[in-house]
């Protein structure tokens, strides 16, 4: 919607002052603002309860481990009691005669398959460790002299009345175990041995608790696994996992062919043995999963976060724009207020050039009137008609500069001699009146300071209303005003002093506030310096005030050097 003005004082307010490259900027800061203040918590807050996630789903299936293994090893261990309370309820039978029959073991054979499938076959031994009677898949094995083998030496030897052996091949060659148990008649002992299939054992395990979470597996003291999974290994093949004996129930970390293997041991009772769980593939796919649920949980609130941040952007860029149109119409009411204040010594400015074109005007028509004589030459007119000439450019630069500060421009950022733009206000607006007000301008500029890339336009402002206030403060006596520019590592500073009455304490906490003046009604609005602060704060500088009563105000601009 562009505005038309009604002459030339009257701009329209439909431009801003910032272009469209400033909100882009203003919207990208604001953006990565609310960002880091509301995004980038809750996204830290995510990896962080993520991580969390992860370190409690790790303890959870490592307690989890632990107690698979416990409870498994605790089964395993009754299992064994009870296949060895199988042979002690036989051997302590009284049917038992001394010399039983091939019937007799072949009946209890059947008992022991009928209250556990893992048993494989059954043998009786004399004193003299001889296989008397034997009953299974292996008839060869009967009469075999086991005297010399190291299972029947350490039951014979032994303080207790039983043994599990690891597992080993035998005279079978083929792998298996062996639970024996002993019974001592007056000086003579018989001996049952039977024999286990660890493949049965092993479906046993995979029928206890958690066995679908985990991977078990049997070795011994020595690492030779006893029953383990084809995938795994074999049996009397050596486990890459060997427990420590000295802990009973563990749990452990190892690197294996550069992975990490989390496993639980736990060792029987009643064999030196180790029952180790690691974690199935499946039940770790299962853990994978509730981590992505809490990914995609986290995803969608930030989304919704970004769609917030992203219309919230939208609407603090909206009420800049306002507010920077509330500015801008603010400033320019300023500067009429201040162009204002200075209009009779611009009238002055150019009544002085039209009274001089009256007067050349006023001699050309006498010298061309013929009551005075002869005409005159045209070139004794020429010097006349140059000099109405220089007038009129005169009249048309007094109100060039006029509109320059009246009317409303872009804003517009580049680089600008500040010595130089000072004296366009000073020479252009305030000469004459500081003439006939018999107020001594002093310029002390700085020749070293550099072009400072900044708003020409809103600084000449700024001059403008504290130089403004500088001569009013003099109220029509004999004063000075001085200005002088001056630069340092990080800033160029401009000092306006004057020679006035100074400001009094109670109203220096007040002076930047708009629409506080100590002007007489009718000669101040009390926007001037509250402009002028707005201006140089949005320029990345300050502005500081000195002043002290009957002696004058110095302020001091501070421009940082970009």
């Amino acid at each position: 919607m562009p505005g038309t003005a009604s002459n030339g004082l009257s701009p329209s307010f439909d431009f801003l002052h910032l272009d469209k490259k400033h909100y882009r900027d203003f919207r990208r800061r604001n953006f990565i603002r609310l960002i880091f203040t509301y995004l980038a918590p809750l996204i830290l807050i995510s990896v962080y309860f993520y991580f969390q996630h992860g370190v409690m789903i790790s303890e959870g299936r490592q307690l989890r481990l632990k107690a698979i293994a416990e409870n498994q090893s605790n089964m395993f261990d009754l299992f064994l009691t009870e296949r060895l309370n199988n042979l002690r309820n036989i051997v302590n039978d009284p049917r038992l005669e001394s010399r039983p029959t091939q019937v007799q073991i072949d009946s209890y054979l059947g008992r022991l398959k009928n209250s556990s499938e893992t048993f494989v076959d059954l043998g009786y031994f004399d004193e003299t460790g001889v296989q008397k009677i034997y009953s299974g898949p292996y008839p060869s094995l009967e009469k075999i002299d086991y005297s010399n083998e190291s299972w029947y030496i350490s039951l014979i030897d032994g303080n207790d009345d039983f043994i599990i052996t690891d597992i080993y091949l035998g005279f079978r060659q083929k792998p298996h175990f062996t639970i024996a148990v002993r019974k001592n008649t007056n000086d003579e002992f018989t001996v049952l041995r039977a024999t286990l299939d660890p493949g049965k054992i092993y479906e046993y395990i995979r029928s206890l608790e958690g066995a679908n979470e985990v991977i078990s597996y049997i070795v011994n003291q020595e690492g030779y696994y006893q029953i383990v999974t084809s995938h795994l290994g074999t049996a009397l093949e050596t486990s890459s996992i060997v427990p420590p004996r000295d802990v009973r129930l563990g749990i452990e970390n190892i690197e294996l062919n550069d992975k990490s293997i989390t496993f639980a041991y736990s060792w029987l009772q009643n064999a030196d043995w180790a029952l180790i769980v690691q974690q199935a593939d499946d039940a770790v796919s299962f853990f994978s999963g509730s981590g992505i649920r809490i990914i995609s949980v986290s995803a969608i609130f930030i989304i919704i976060s970004l769609i917030i941040i992203c219309v919230r952007t939208q609407k603090l860029v909206e009420i800049q724009i306002e507010s920077d149109k509330t500015k801008a119409q603010l400033e320019h009411a300023a500067k009429l207020a201040s162009v204002g204040e200075l209009a009779a010594g611009i009238a002055h400015e150019i009544n002085n050039p039209l009274a001089a074109i009256n007067e050349e005007a006023g001699l050309m028509k006498d010298l061309l009137s013929p009551e005075y004589g002869n005409p005159v030459q045209c070139k004794e007119i020429i010097p006349h008609l140059d000099s109405i000439h220089d007038l009129v450019f005169r009249c048309r630069d007094i109100t060039r500069k006029l509109m320059g500060f009246v009317r409303k421009t872009d804003f517009d950022i580049k680089k600008h001699n500040i010595n130089k733009l000072i004296d366009e206000v000073v020479d252009g607006l305030f000469s004459h009146e500081m003439m006939v007000s018999n107020i001594e301008l002093v310029k002390n500029y700085s020749n070293d300071i550099p072009e400072l890339k900044t708003d020409g336009h809103q600084l000449q402002q700024v001059f403008l209303n504290v130089i403004n206030n500088a001569v009013d403060a003099i109220e029509n006596r004999r004063g000075t005003i001085t200005i002088s520019t001056s630069k340092n590592e990080k800033s160029i500073e401009i000092k306006i002093s004057d020679s006035g009455k100074g400001i009094e304490p109670d109203s220096m906490g007040k002076i930047f506030m708009p629409f506080y003046t100590t002007k007489e009604v009718g000669k101040g609005t009390g926007l001037g310096l509250s402009v002028s602060y707005g201006i140089i704060k949005n320029l990345g500088g300050k502005i500081e005030v000195k002043s002290e009563m009957g002696k004058g105000t110095t302020f001091t601009l501070k421009l940082p050097l970009i």
